[in-house]
């Protein structure tokens, strides 16, 4: 791994090595540069900053790119016209850690974060902006800029493997084809469909990097330190599978669930005195026709998540921004450890994760040193604490501030904020109020609430203690970061199911899959009222690929379709299988079988 000469600012010097790279002085911009070959999610880079120019202002920005460097590439002179470009993503290193001779490594993973390394061990962690592919190729680039003047680049390391033997010029000589391209892509890359680059008020990017920085919580005292470190390199599939390995048997136990009251059935399996979590659920929905070697318990955890979440009475709020709810009864009852409870149980055996909870919250819960002052005070459930906020920011005078003492000083100091009746308190406090104000509604007033939840969690193999260890990799289990289905990944889930060349069935069947095609395209323009997400429940019982992925390639198979009789598509959740009938007369007769297929289906085995 080198920097690239070729490709580089107009005020970028590199050294015949490749390892150096140095902006002239005379200006704070145009330092851009790139490494010779792209890299891998979690592959540590690492850099020395070797020499600095006092006299301006802001530091060393790192970058990750779909779009590989190449000697038609026209540079852009600035970073907002990089930050703006799709398929880039840019980040201000802080600059406190860019001093002469400090080392810094810096990575992308695969929750879509950049974490940034200083040589103390310090972590800080940034959202990725820019909806970068993690499935694409991953180019690196720096921009010397500010005060950074000269970078050393140290090499890479993603896990016990040190830099890569492949640059940009051996891929473009092995892997000249697109389709090639592609077909590597997919053998390089690890299934990450899973994961998304949302939601946008995780990391407002209009924090400045002091702001926005965070530390990593220290890891839980009683894992094993060389477990730690294997972890950091693994994905949340890796680590789920290696989970899986730790606790779980070949037992089977056998659940029987009531459609109607399918949160009160969840429930009675977990009392059952021969339950066990380390057991594989083997799902029964009543009156219905299944063997369950995946689908109905794909579909089981999908639908009792939403039940959880809706149904149980301890969580408040908006969609992909719950809370706990303040709840003595439900805490008597020891529902929040059994909301706990069932989320481990789906998470452990492949199924969904809650996907719900408001990201600030999460990260208090992970033991995150968060910054509130921007948190977005309309999504607190209570209207009036609402009002009561709105006050506090509404503060512009003395005479506002003195208002405030008054009429809400001592709710304020119920809160955790007894400084609001210091003689010399200010204007210049109110942002800490109100940061303080949000961290005792949502986390500190429901502490006892959380301690629950997440005591159920940790009662299945102390799940909740393996979640705060890697805490990023777990957030698209437990808040909402998931886009749409997209007509791109939806297309490469599935495996066709030809007959053989040159027969008439082929020729058949290879007409239906040209509509197939046409109809993902209606639906990607929205022409139709189906959706990828239903398609994929009537396929495989799961609106989105699992953490763990699929066991097999989902699959599109063909049927004869009867004279003098319309017989709709089908699908099989524990095959994951779609049937189409071949030879299928039109596009609009396809996408009304299909409508109606999936419309009507109202369980296993019925028609």
């Amino acid at each position: 791994m080198t920097f690239l000469h070729e490709i580089k600012g107009r005020r970028v010097t590199v050294c015949q090595s490749g390892i150096r790279a140095q902006r002239d002085g005379s200006c704070f911009k145009d330092g851009l540069v790139f490494l010779s070959r792209p890299v891998k999610l979690k592959e540590k880079i690492s850099v020395c900053i070797e020499s600095t120019i006092p006299s301006w202002d802001g530091a060393l920005r790192v970058g990750f790119t779909n779009h590989p460097p190449n000697a038609n590439l026209i540079l852009p002179t600035s970073i907002p016209d990089l930050r703006d470009c799709p398929g880039c993503c840019v980040l201000p290193v802080p600059e406190d850690i860019c001093i002469p001779g400090a080392h810094i490594q810096f990575w992308l993973n695969h929750a879509g974060y950049i974490l940034i390394q200083a040589e103390d061990g310090h972590k800080y962690y940034f959202k990725a902006k820019g909806q970068i592919d993690l499935n694409d190729w991953l180019y690196v680039f720096l921009d010397l800029y500010g005060s950074t003047s000269t970078v050393r680049l140290l090499g890479s390391r993603k896990g016990a493997r040190t830099s890569c033997p492949y640059t940009l010029s051996d891929l473009n000589q092995t892997d000249s084809s697109e389709t090639k391209v592609k077909d590597t892509r997919r053998l390089s890359r690890e299934s990450l469909c899973q994961t998304s680059l949302s939601p946008t008020n995780f990391t407002p990017s209009t924090q400045r990097p002091d702001q926005a920085r965070q530390r990593e919580t220290k890891s839980n005292r009683d894992l094993n330190r060389n477990l730690q470190t294997s972890m950091e390199e693994m994905d949340i599939t890796s680590l789920l599978k290696e989970f899986q390995q730790q606790h779980l048997s070949h037992n089977v136990f056998h659940v029987v669930v009531c459609r109607k009251t399918l949160l009160k059935s969840a429930t009675d399996a977990l009392s059952n005195s021969n339950f066990s979590w380390t057991k594989t659920p083997h799902v029964e929905f009543v009156g219905e026709v299944a063997f369950d070697t995946g689908g109905p318990r794909r579909e089981f955890f999908r639908l009792l998540m939403t039940e959880v979440q809706t149904r149980l009475g301890v969580f408040e709020g908006k969609p992909g921004h719950l809370f706990f709810t303040y709840d003595q009864s439900a805490l008597q009852q020891h529902k929040y450890e059994q909301a706990g409870k069932l989320v481990a149980w789906s998470i452990i055996h492949g199924g969904p994760g809650l996907k719900a909870l408001d990201p600030s919250l999460y990260q208090l819960m992970c033991g995150q040193e968060l910054n509130l002052m921007d948190f977005d005070w309309r999504l607190i459930p209570d209207a009036d604490v609402q009002m009561k906020v709105q006050k506090i920011l509404s503060c512009r005078s003395s005479s506002h501030l003195c208002n405030l003492q008054s009429e809400l000083g001592d709710w304020i100091c119920e809160c955790g904020f007894p400084g609001i009746y210091r003689p010399k308190i200010s204007m210049q406090d109110i942002p800490e109020i109100y940061s303080c104000i949000v961290r005792h509604y949502i986390y500190l007033r429901v502490s006892n609430m959380i301690h629950q939840f997440t005591e159920g969690l940790n009662a299945f193999g102390e799940l909740w203690a393996f979640v705060k260890a890697t805490w990023i990799d777990f957030l698209p289990l437990f808040i909402n970061m998931k886009e749409p289905i997209s007509r791109a990944l939806f297309r490469t889930l599935f495996r066709i199911n030809w007959s053989r060349e040159g027969t008439r069935k082929r020729e058949e069947e290879e007409a239906t899959i040209y509509l197939w095609e046409q109809l993902l395209k209606m639906i990607e323009d929205k022409q139709t009222d189906l959706h990828f997400e239903e398609l994929l429940i009537f396929i495989t019982g799961t609106d989105e690929v699992p953490a763990l992925g699929f066991p097999e390639k989902p699959s599109i198979n063909f049927y004869e379709p009867e004279k003098h009789v319309c017989r709709l598509p089908y699908a099989s959740t524990c095959m994951m299988g779609l049937f189409l009938p071949r030879g299928v007369r039109g596009l609009a007769l396809l996408n009304e079988m299909l409508l109606r297929a999936v419309r009507d289906s109202v369980g296993f085995g019925k028609a």
